[in-house]
């Protein structure tokens, strides 16, 4: 269970640091293949996370402003309007 919330919690980093890259480059970043991929990134979604990808910027991106807290719980950040002040490395 620890490796599912580390994996989500390093998903949610690349995410808002918007450097995922393509879900093949995310992918190899990992080192898991891309069903895999979309199983974490359907599984985040499940938890209440806006996921999209964004075509034009080559990255998976939020649509709402938040972050996974421990790696298992979708938190919205409300109290911020500036995406560089979101919280990182919270996991």
């Amino acid at each position: 269970m620890k490796e599912i919330h580390r994996t989500i919690a390093w998903i949610d980093n690349e995410i808002r640091d918007k450097n995922t890259g393509s879900p093949d480059e995310l992918a190899g970043k990992l080192k898991m293949s891309v069903r895999l991929l979309f199983y974490y990134i359907d599984m985040m979604k499940l938890l209440g996370a806006p996921i999209e990808f964004s075509q034009e910027e080559n990255t998976f991106r939020y649509q709402k402003q938040g972050y996974f807290f421990n790696g298992f719980k979708w938190m919205e950040d409300s109290f911020s309007t500036n995406e560089n002040s979101l919280p990182h490395n919270r996991a």
